[in-house]
């Protein structure tokens, strides 16, 4: 049996669990997903994995045939408003168990976090999605912001967190997210600067993880307590006790003065409480050089004797795998093509789309690249990929899917930059939506 077809047959398998129980994941248990219909459960989830960036008549023949016998627009409108959005969560957490584990140094599981924001359809309205006209766009635009965790080493995503992009919180989605992780092995969670904060540093703590937090000067001053100008490379340990009294007669470890942090009452710090007014917190401060005469510091709690400032640099570095894991969700796996207008059924697409995500890197990361004598190394497709793994897990017979995938590479580049593009991407427009 090809990999390919194992990774088919645990996602299958955790498809065919998820439906054995429809009364968990149906919006009225009971009743929903409880008759024979030509569009079942199982058909529905695997269009919802498998859709593109076609209208929804399309998407159907795409997946059925085009034949008379296709279920209808509105039929599929009708099966997918009876799916919770916890039947695809739980749908992929259970797909990623079935998957192998790749850890760091054969101990550590190295996790990203960051958030990309989606636009939507248009509507003035939703206040909580919309912007008014601004240089991006004259006539406004409505967005949600997808909060993800990642693994690197795996390059799937292992949990979402959908905001309002005008109500959106990257520290809370953060917090939130890790709070509900289960992890099987120590995990490492490597952030850039927005996540820099004593709350996320104190969920981390209290979970028994490690983290690497990249933090700018500003805030990396006032942890240290010290300026920055000048220094160059820095390896530095401080100790914190956070409070949020600055009276010095409440404090319960007097003799050590200079280790407190008066934390005001309108940031979020979920540790302190009236029975535990005080928090410690033990921090490793990082300066180092990334390229000629440009410095990051990077907040972490790891062990000086198992990580030097090298590793740690090259632990953050691996960090751009969920960047690019983002553009491949928007553009080969068609998240800018949403067909729906509703919030709860984009949700249910964002989280179809993690999915497949996963399905195509699980199987291309495992596709052996034909060895030749050429100029550069060479590596898998992903956007070809995607297309050929949506081909396979809608087909019911079988494909030579390593053998498409091989045939389909391009060269490694290593050390070209381009600068970032700051183009307004309009979403996909379906004048159908529902």
């Amino acid at each position: 049996m090809n990999y390919s077809e194992t990774v088919k047959s645990m996602l299958v398998s955790s498809i065919n669990e998820l439906i054995s129980q429809p009364e968990l994941y149906a919006a009225r248990p009971g009743r929903d997903f409880s008759r024979c219909r030509k569009l079942c459960f199982k058909d529905l989830l695997l269009m919802l994995l498998t859709m593109e960036a076609e209208c929804i008549k399309e998407e159907i023949y795409t997946y059925f045939g085009r034949t008379t016998s296709a279920p209808s627009k509105s039929a599929f409108c009708r099966q997918r408003k009876k799916l919770k959005t916890d039947a695809l969560r739980w749908l992929l957490f259970n797909f990623n168990k079935k998957c192998k584990k790749n850890l760091y140094d054969g101990k550590y599981s190295l996790i990203a976090c960051d958030g990309s924001a989606a636009n939507i359809f248009r509507d003035p309205d939703d206040k909580d999605t919309f912007f008014e006209p601004n240089g991006k766009s004259t006539r406004g635009f409505n967005q949600v912001h997808v909060n993800a965790l990642f693994s690197i080493l795996d390059r799937r995503f292992t949990d979402l967190l959908v905001q309002p992009s005008r109500k959106r919180n990257e520290y809370r989605a953060f917090c939130q997210m890790v709070d509900r992780a289960e992890d099987d092995h120590p995990v490492i969670y490597i952030c850039d600067r927005g996540y820099a904060s004593y709350n996320n540093f104190a969920h981390i703590k209290e979970k028994k993880q490690f983290f690497l937090i990249r933090c700018t000067d500003a805030k990396t001053e006032k942890i240290l307590g010290f300026p920055l100008d000048g220094v160059k490379e820095l390896d530095f340990h401080v100790d914190r006790i956070l409070t949020r009294s600055n009276a010095k007669k409440k404090r319960l470890q007097p003799d050590r003065a200079e280790d407190y942090k008066y934390i005001c009452k309108d940031v979020p710090f979920d540790f302190i409480t009236e029975g535990h007014p005080e928090y410690e917190l033990s921090l490793r401060i990082v300066r180092v050089e990334i390229t000629k005469g440009n410095f990051i510091n990077l907040i972490t709690n790891l062990p000086d004797h198992e990580f030097d400032m090298d590793d740690l640099k090259e632990l953050y570095r691996l960090r751009w795998d969920e960047e690019t894991g983002f553009r491949d969700m928007k553009y080969p796996l068609c998240l800018k093509a949403f067909h729906s207008k509703k919030c709860e059924y984009i949700e249910q697409e964002i989280w179809a789309r993690a999915i497949l995500h996963n399905f195509c890197s699980e199987i291309s990361m495992n596709v052996e690249v034909p060895k030749r004598e050429r100029k550069h190394l060479y590596q898998v497709n992903f956007s070809e990929a995607v297309k050929i793994c949506r081909d396979y897990l809608r087909a019911d017979s079988c494909m030579n899917v390593e053998g498409l995938i091989a045939q389909n590479v391009e060269p490694v580049r290593p050390g070209r930059t381009f600068p970032r593009q700051k183009r307004f991407q309009f979403p996909m427009s379906f004048c159908y939506r529902n």
